[in-house]
């Protein structure tokens, strides 16, 4: 027998859903918008710092470049770059007709006003909400759905469940009758043990494969590490491992509690080639853990650094890069392509954009210097340099430094 009013509890399920729906793509509109601000703002800085000195001079085939330099990015529908009088010098963008959100700022050269520059970006789409809150959405549709199922059977009335018991109890009094001692024991053969160890050890023995890696490695332009014999060297090795250890202990303990515990493991200790740190998410407060502890560990090395050298001792200083996973890459080697353009104390980070645009609100990145070669450009451009903390972050990371260096480091 079906249960009473499913048409009744369809209904409700199915506003219900509608909802929650309509909650989850507002809430991701609101946030997209407030990222894309933050972009805009950010590219329209940038876009006038390097324009400046061109719509100075009105060269329009060097602000022609720049203006298709920027067009790149998908998010562009319009570009403009405006003289003083007006005059358009330069325009770009990948569909000047598509509506967005415009940001302006004003040129000076000399405290005077020498031209304008006019950035679009396009409006946030329904397909981009979807494809950001895919999972939200599919997980609310299938809590409706469990709901839905679950009415069904708990609302049924009790002489459903009445027949079902007798059915069960007729069907395991004609399995005593039916059933010998000699077919027992035919029946109940357990699974060998030996079998079931050996799939314990080969899933043991599977290498666990992180989503986001931190990778600390040294700044040994004149190859030095190589001059150490092995003792000294370990010794070096064991006070920067010491360190890190400290600074993810001490800076895990000092996070604000966000309701979201970040794991990191030590995948590699340190030895010739750096140190490597797996996360077990690829979330934004993950992330900016890692930032934070990425400009730990680079402070930490430099205090080390300074102080060895006074007492004539070996220390190198640190760059530190952080890389996520993508279809065609694992993040440990997009963390070694990365500390290809890693400088001194430098922390990068490549992410997917939907976490670069989350991190932009809480942490100041700019993108590496442009090369010449357009194959590194389009690499360049996804690459981020940690430009700046915040006064709390900064207080977090002084506290946590001044705790790790006031004990015992060797």
């Amino acid at each position: 027998m079906n249960a009473p009013r499913q048409g009744l509890y369809a209904t409700i399920i199915a506003i219900s859903f509608a909802l929650h729906t309509a909650l989850i793509v507002e809430g991701a509109a609101h946030q997209l918008a407030s990222t894309r601000d933050a972009q805009g703002q950010l590219l329209v800085r940038q876009l006038a710092e390097d324009a400046t000195l061109g719509v100075a001079r009105q060269d329009t085939v060097g602000l022609a470049l720049l203006a298709n330099r920027y067009s790149q990015r998908p998010d562009v529908v319009a570009l403009r770059l405006l003289a003083a009088d007006g005059h358009v010098l330069a325009t770009g963008g990948n569909a000047p007709s598509r509506s967005g959100e415009t940001f302006q700022q004003i040129l000076l050269q000399d405290r005077a006003q020498s031209g304008q520059v006019e950035l679009t970006l396009a409006d946030i789409s329904l397909g981009e909400i979807i494809r950001l809150q895919w999972l939200p959405l599919l997980l609310s549709l299938l809590i409706h759905a469990f709901l839905w199922l679950f009415y069904r059977v708990v609302a049924r009335p009790k002489q459903f469940w009445t027949a079902q018991a007798q059915t069960a109890d007729d069907f395991s009094e004609s399995e005593s009758t039916e059933t010998t001692p000699e077919d027992t024991t035919n029946t109940s053969i357990a699974p060998e043990p030996s079998l079931q160890l050996k799939k314990a050890d080969a899933a043991s023995a599977t290498p666990k494969v992180y989503p986001v890696i931190l990778r600390v490695t040294f700044d040994d332009p004149k190859s030095l590490l190589d001059t150490l014999t092995p003792s000294i060297a370990q010794k070096y090795f064991s006070l920067c491992q010491k360190l890190l250890e400290e600074a993810i202990r001490v800076l895990g303990a000092q996070m604000p509690n966000d309701g979201e515990s970040t794991e990191l493991t030590v995948i590699t200790p340190f030895g010739m080639n750096g140190a490597l740190v797996g996360v077990n998410q690829s979330s934004t407060p993950a992330l900016g853990h890692l930032l934070l502890l990425a400009q730990l560990i680079n402070l930490l090395s430099d205090a080390v650094y300074r102080r060895n050298r006074l007492e004539k001792r070996f220390a190198l200083h640190t760059h530190t890069v952080i890389s996520e996973a993508h279809e065609e890459s694992d993040a440990v080697a997009q963390s070694t392509t990365l500390m290809q353009h890693a400088k001194t104390n430098d922390v990068l980070i490549k992410v997917s954009d939907s976490n670069l645009s989350r991190l932009l609100m809480q942490f100041s990145l700019t993108a590496l210097e442009q090369a010449t070669d357009d194959t590194q450009n389009s690499e360049l451009n996804e690459i981020m340099r940690l430009n700046g903390l915040r006064a709390d972050q900064a207080q977090l990371i002084e506290r946590a430094r001044a705790q790790i260096l006031g004990k015992p480091t060797e």
